[in-house]
């Protein structure tokens, strides 16, 4: 009761407040018009044209909602809407005086009309710019002096997101703390952008922060690369080695509903090597998954955690959440939960913690919930480990796959979709052979079961667990080496919330059969990598941190591969989505149904050269050798 009582409160007091400036404008055109002679026509000053005048205006303020609008919070919308209203009101106003004959004077009603106009938008510009100052400012709080002290703050990108986080810190009584912008367009240097300079191009940015003593810099550019992000964060960290760097996430990542100013994050090596313009065909993800049970296998894993959070972000009508982990469950129940917080809904997500190599546990889950969309990511996939321990591999990554695609074929799923890797092409790892196995008996599921079933294929994510970056974060944190395997060793990145998106997106565009891509760049040499990731610690490879060559591991390659000679690429909706038409790829199928029938059990009784031997008879190209098998015993899968 009392908040309905304070907002009819606020109402009236602006109601009030408007009644004053239209009797006022009014008493003041009729001064202006008639002054010296104002008695010759005193008639206009009748209550009755008061009373006519301000109910033309408040009908119409009432009519366009101008009353229910948070003045506080207004944009330039809301005054668009003001000025629509008091246009309104003087047209409401002439109508009456015609249509019941009252004398008037032209000159005085237009004055009023502009005096009007400009009072009625000129008091609420106050309580916006008021308001957006901040409770700091306004009753001298000092009870967050930390959070409030004079750190020197400069904003690199005057575009629409500098501009949103310009205006969040005002609100927060921290505008005084920004210095100013710099940007790289030339027509914009030297000019004032919301009441702030912008000085200079990003060239110049470490004289800037020498010049004006800054103590944090704000990247708020999200559609700009890693190349760009790389060559500032490095050039501040090079010169500055305590400088505070906060940077925008990509616009990817940004899909989430909740204040500019809360998606600042410190700068992650994901921006320097792995941050592209990464555009998402969302009508066609919205329109495949909106209202669907969507079932994620592997949930807890790098991206099986990312695929349900970026899921709920678009509509669907119920999560289950499948993994076999209860730590990495119980870290995704916190994450998810965090997240949903910026949710205008709280979505319906169901945690289950079961096996994919079982398929009773499968089946109950599947008869339980009735998913219509399946993305299976459960899978082990670092590739020496594997190589030590094979039919754990193929248990895994093979019946895994072949259980929850039987159970998706006896409970009618509308599409299953088999997450794979790029080391799955030409492989010569257990694990690269274990996910074109996969790959295979996921495309026997459509051709010769009916079951609609899709592949997409993708390499390296920034970040994820058993990935080559956080091994290197913490070689520097302990002071190096930094061990890389072989200076000319390339592979692809990308970050997790791109590649996850991807993935929902390419899942859109399937119909049956298919096999996508996700177009990942350029493959980058890791030394590279490493070298970028030392310096972006503050220090000097082979100066301050030893760069240690260790050698290939087994089943490693080189460089990766994301599609075979053989596979045709056809584009799709999206650029950075390939499609292989895998309609035409030739299989073994007689294999693949003694594979589908056979019982996986056995496996574990295998050698490891058996187990090889099992693999090459399925994936031909498949390059089993004897010297991988002679590494089993060196203890180099630990880089």
């Amino acid at each position: 009761m009392s908040l309905i009582y304070e907002i009819g409160k606020r109402k009236l007091l602006y109601i009030a407040a408007d009644i004053i400036i239209i009797v006022a404008a009014y008493v003041i055109s009729y001064l202006l018009r008639f002054y010296p002679d104002l008695a010759s026509h005193v008639f206009l000053l009748k209550p009755v044209y008061y009373a006519v005048l301000c109910f033309s205006y408040l009908i119409a303020f009432y009519l366009l909602q101008l009353y229910r609008v948070m003045w506080e919070y207004s944009n330039i919308r809301d005054v668009y809407r003001l000025g629509i209203a008091n246009i309104t009101g003087f047209i409401t106003f002439i109508f009456i005086v015609f249509v019941f004959r009252m004398d008037y004077s032209r000159l005085t009603f237009i004055l009023a009309f502009f005096f009007i106009l400009i009072g009625t938008v000129f008091y609420r510009v106050l309580i916006r710019d008021y308001a957006s100052k901040g409770p700091y400012n306004r009753n001298g709080n000092k009870n967050n002096e930390d959070r409030m002290r004079s750190k020197k703050v400069l904003i690199v990108g005057a575009g629409e997101a500098g501009r949103t986080i310009l205006a969040e810190l005002v609100r927060q009584g921290l505008g005084k703390n920004v210095i100013g912008f710099i940007d790289d367009d030339p027509n914009k240097i030297g000019r004032i952008f919301n009441g702030k300079k912008i000085f200079c191009g990003t060239d110049r940015i470490t004289d800037m922060i020498s010049e004006h003593k800054i103590e944090q810099v704000l990247i708020t550019m999200p559609s700009a690369g890693s190349d760009v992000v790389s060559g500032m964060v490095t050039e501040m960290k090079k010169s500055f080695k305590n400088i505070s760097i906060k940077i925008l996430p990509s616009i990817i990542e940004s899909l989430e509903h909740r204040p500019l100013i809360q998606s600042l994050r410190e700068v992650g090596i994901g921006d320097l090597i792995g941050r592209e313009e990464v555009k998402v065909d969302v009508a066609s993800i919205r329109e495949s998954f909106s209202g669907k049970t969507v079932l994620v296998t592997g949930a807890g894993g790098s991206i099986g955690s990312e695929l349900c959070r970026q899921l709920l972000g678009f509509d669907i009508e119920k999560l289950i959440a499948l993994g076999r982990g209860e730590y990495s469950m119980y870290n995704l129940v916190k994450n998810i939960d965090k997240h949903v917080r910026n949710l205008d809904v709280y979505p319906n997500v169901t945690y289950r913690i079961a096996d994919v190599k079982d398929f009773s546990q499968m089946d109950e889950v599947f008869r339980t919930y009735k998913p219509d969309v399946v993305f299976h990511t459960a899978a082990h996939k670092h590739v020496p480990l594997m190589e030590y321990n094979e039919a754990e591999a193929l248990t895994n990554n093979v019946l895994g796959t072949l259980q929850v695609l039987k159970a998706s074929l006896k409970n009618g799923i509308s599409k299953f979709v088999l997450i794979s890797t790029d080391k799955a092409v030409n492989p010569v790892s257990v694990m690269g052979a274990s996910k074109r196995i996969a790959e295979l008996i996921t495309l026997y599921f459509y051709r010769e079961c009916g079951l609609l079933t899709t592949v997409v294929r993708f390499g390296n994510v920034i970040g994820s667990r058993g990935s080559v970056i956080p091994l290197f974060q913490e070689q520097i944190r302990q002071g190096g080496p930094v061990t890389v395997t072989h200076p000319e060793i390339k592979r692809f990145f990308m970050t997790i919330p791109e590649a996850s998106v991807l993935v929902i997106n390419a899942a859109s565009y399937s119909n049956g059969g298919e096999l996508f891509v996700l177009d990942m760049g350029r493959q980058r040499k890791v030394l590279d990598i490493a070298k970028n990731l030392i310096r972006f610690y503050g220090y000097e490879p082979d100066k301050d941190i030893e760069i240690r060559f260790t050698g290939l591991r087994p089943g490693e390659k080189l460089y990766e591969e994301l599609y075979y000679d053989n596979e045709n690429l056809l584009k799709t909706g999206n650029e950075k989505i390939w499609m292989l038409d895998a309609k035409r790829l030739d299989y073994n199928k007689e294999k693949l149904e003694q594979l589908v029938d056979m019982d996986f059990s056995t496996i574990v009784r295998y050698d490891p050269v058996a187990i090889r031997a099992f693999i090459q008879k399925i994936v031909h190209n498949y390059d089993f050798n004897e010297y991988n098998h002679q590494m089993r015993d060196t203890n180099k899968f630990v880089n």
